[in-house]
């Protein structure tokens, strides 16, 4: 039988609040690495001014605390004493080909930024290597994670890089953490030739779950 979207709510649950909190000395200072964090704590923090990419910094901030209120929202943040520098937020797939193939153990990875000011430090990298690979903090193993990347929302016109590099550059940033290629009829992938669907399989996975993710990449599902 198919999971309807109310069997995949009642059945999905967000990591504790602060499940990873670390503290990492960098060139910068005492960059603090927690999540999911709460509605109230993104309230209390700043956020960045670089961080405008996708809205102005206080738009943003305010869309990641609606975000973090919904029962599939989760935030990741990395700050600077009260300022956050970088962050990375999860859900239930939102795009349309997603909605419609959704089942328990899929997330997917919905928007990624860095400061403007301090980009190609590997802080987005710092943040991820924290979610992904901290001995301690498994959630993620119990799912395949999505990533639906679309020249639409990158941002080329501040890294100067052609859809072709960033391409690569976005394989490489993600091929570290277990993300691949996966081939897809989404018709929002198709749309141009530098779309790339990624996944990363949690260890933990059946390959019943596996199969199932494959079928809905092809529309069998």
């Amino acid at each position: 039988m198919k999971d309807t979207a109310s069997d995949v709510d009642s059945r999905f649950e967000k990591p504790a609040y602060d499940s990873v909190s670390k503290i990492i000395s960098t060139d910068l200072g005492w960059l603090h690495i927690r999540g999911p964090v709460s509605a109230g704590t993104l309230s209390d923090y700043h956020f960045s001014e670089g961080l405008s990419c996708f809205r102005p910094p206080k738009r943003q901030q305010q869309a990641l605390i609606e975000h973090s209120k919904e029962p599939d929202g989760i935030v990741f943040t990395a700050a600077l004493a009260n300022n956050i520098i970088t962050y990375v937020s999860f859900q239930k797939p939102d795009f349309p080909w997603w909605i419609k193939r959704c089942f328990p153990r899929l997330l997917e990875l919905g928007s990624v930024e860095t400061d403007l000011s301090w980009r190609k430090m590997g802080l987005s990298k710092t943040l991820f290597d924290t979610i992904f690979k901290d001995p301690d903090f498994k959630y993620f193993e119990d799912f395949i994670t999505i990533a639906v990347h679309t020249i639409y929302s990158w941002d080329l016109k501040n890294t100067c890089l052609s859809p072709w590099d960033y391409r690569k550059y976005m394989l490489k940033l993600f091929g570290q953490y277990g993300f691949v290629p996966w081939e897809t009829e989404d018709p929002e992938i198709r749309e141009h030739p530098c779309n790339i669907l990624l996944a990363r399989i949690g260890t933990n996975l059946e390959q019943k779950d596996v199969r199932h993710f494959a079928n809905c990449c092809l529309g069998v599902n």
